[in-house]
Order: C-alpha cells, then sequence, then structure tokens
C-alpha cells in the first residue's frame, strides 16, 4: 500500500465525528424508571430488617444490667488497670435488680453479615434510663452455641446505613 494511501485513510479518520449515544428519559419511561428505582430501594430495606427473638433481646438486657451495675467492660478494663498499678483490688458489684423494657426493639443487617446492629428504646423501672439516652445502638452476633452476644455499643449512622446502603 502506497504511503499517500495511508496518510489519506488517517486524515479521513480524523475528519469523521464519533458517534454519541444518549438517552433520556422523558414521558412514561421516566415515570417506569422511577417507580422501579423506588420498589428497588424498598425491597432492599425490607430485605434489611430482620426478625428479633427474646435471646437477642436477653442478651442486650444482661449488658444494659451489668452496665448499670459497674460490671460492664469499661469498668473490668479499670479494676484491672488499678491491679496492675499496685493499687487495691476491688472486687465486681453485683448486679443490680431493676426492670429493663424494651417498648422498641428493631435490628437491621444483611444475610451475609455476622454481626447485626439493634436499636433499641429503653425505660429502666418505668422510667428513663440512668445514663438519661433513651435510645440506644448496639452491635451483636449469634455465637456458636446459637446464642445472641453483644459485641459492643455502635451509633445511628451505623444502624442506618446498614438499613439504607445506597
Amino acid at each position: 500500500m502506497p504511503r499517500e494511501d495511508r496518510t489519506a485513510d488517517r486524515a479521513l479518520l480524523r475528519r469523521s465525528p464519533t458517534p454519541q449515544y444518549t438517552f433520556q428519559f422523558r414521558g412514561w419511561h421516566a415515570i417506569v424508571a422511577v417507580v422501579l428505582f423506588v420498589c428497588y430501594c424498598g425491597v432492599s430495606v425490607y430485605a434489611r430488617v430482620r426478625a428479633v427473638d427474646d435471646g437477642m433481646r436477653e442478651s442486650v438486657r444482661q449488658y444494659l444490667l451489668n452496665e448499670y451495675s459497674g460490671r460492664s467492660p469499661n469498668d473490668v478494663q479499670r479494676i484491672l488497670a488499678e491491679a496492675r498499678n499496685g493499687l487495691p483490688v476491688e472486687s465486681l458489684p453485683e448486679v443490680q435488680k431493676r426492670d429493663v423494657e424494651f417498648p422498641s426493639f428493631s435490628a437491621v443487617g444483611s444475610y451475609a453479615a455476622p454481626v447485626e446492629t439493634v436499636r433499641a428504646q429503653i425505660t429502666v423501672d418505668g422510667g428513663a434510663p440512668p445514663e438519661g439516652a433513651a435510645m440506644r445502638f448496639f452491635r451483636v452476633e449469634r455465637a456458636l452455641d446459637g446464642q445472641w452476644l453483644v459485641v459492643g455499643p455502635s451509633d445511628s449512622y451505623s444502624y442506618y446505613s446498614q438499613l439504607f446502603p445506597f
């Protein structure tokens, strides 16, 4: 192929416009697209709401009773640090008998995730909890024997980001 032909082909390629693919949602296409998007979002939120059983409630209740009695992981850590520093070791206080109730209790998480986030509205002895926060968030997981364990506290951002993943 002569050299002039190749340069002519290149010049022709440079001048040809590149195709543009655009699609705009208008009319009934837009309505169908919005309805499908809303349905997808609703199904994904519905799929992330988990059933709450009595074992999950009981594990959160035990965690709160330990926290209100001075037996939380932070309290145990403080006692161990004092013992390492040579201070007299204090024993763990007994668990206080309090009436911890949950007017509202819900859990969210995906099917593949081992940890779920729980939102609990708390009343203690018919009134507000001692720390003042009536709505608390926790991370729970299922142990090997099938019981629920409270991994630790969580926050509302984690709860709602698991509920609304988009």
